[in-house]
């Protein structure tokens, strides 16, 4: 009986939470109709915060569509010192990436993909958005070509670097100083990371040459996809001086001379 009593109370505040964010009607159709796992194949929802409809596939998204009734983070910034450029890898459909959108309205976003369908919805999601440029690449330490492993969920797959003969599977592989020269940007003032174990490969010795032009990184700990991916992030930074904060499932480090915050907040206007 107490444990029922405690699921309850849990799915009020997450619906309490969905209703600030989306709007009452949108919040019933995830958190009471998603039960019943009886959504159409393509649905959208309009997300009231965000001024914007958002797309999904139905059940298959519902993990990623859990973050709209979740408390989330923002790193505040000010009008003097804004966060103008921010890459988001593995940005999937885009949740994040309208997310960062809605909190940094004028910056310039890059939102990293490589999963196809993942991001067609992607593309879907932020095409009204001349700000943000969608590719479908995979982050690597390297330019070159990675081939998809697909997972058991939408957010599962794993990519590996490949050469010979191109299949179905591969896409481009792109670096964080490639991103830098195409998009001719001075730094990054927030790095998004949710690549799946492949962290472990980005931060090798080759990432002394672009880390100290990150100022905020995020991250969930990407132990269980790669063992040891964790500390090497973290030996990789460890001679730049950073504040170091738990959000969740997100890590978020903030470099010392810039005078951001980070806020736990939801997709609510200030």
């Amino acid at each position: 009986m107490l444990s029922r009593l405690i699921r309850l109370v849990s799915w009020f505040e997450r619906f309490l939470v969905a209703a600030r964010n989306l709007g009452t009607i949108s919040a019933f159709r995830l958190l009471v109709i998603a039960r019943l796992r009886v959504f159409p194949k393509g649905s959208s929802i309009p997300i009231r915060a965000l001024h914007r409809t958002f797309y999904y596939r139905g059940a298959c998204d519902l993990g990623v569509m859990s973050h709209f009734f979740s408390p989330g983070y923002r790193v505040r910034d000010f009008p003097g010192v804004p966060v103008q450029y921010i890459i988001d890898a593995g940005a999937n459909i885009g949740d994040e990436t309208v997310r960062f959108r809605h909190f940094h309205k004028e910056a310039l976003i890059i939102a990293l993909e490589p999963e196809p369908d993942n991001f067609r919805m992607l593309c879907l999601n932020v095409s009204k958005d001349p700000r943000i440029f969608p590719l479908q690449t995979g982050l690597w330490p390297r330019d070159g070509r990675l081939r998809i492993q697909p997972g058991t969920t939408n957010e599962s797959f794993r990519v590996e670097e490949v050469s010979g003969a191109p299949c179905d599977n591969d896409v481009q592989a792109i670096s964080i100083p490639s991103l830098i020269n195409k998009f001719g940007i001075p730094h990054i003032d927030i790095l998004k990371l949710d690549i799946e174990g492949a962290e472990y490969y980005v931060f090798d010795e080759t990432c002394k040459d672009w880390v100290s032009k990150v100022k905020v990184f995020i991250f969930e700990c990407p132990d269980n996809d790669h063992p040891g991916a964790a500390f090497r992030i973290f030996g990789a930074i460890g001679g730049h001086p950073f504040k170091c904060f738990l959000q969740g499932e997100n890590i978020v480090l903030i470099r010392q001379d810039v005078p951001w915050l980070l806020e736990t907040t939801l997709f609510i206007d200030d």
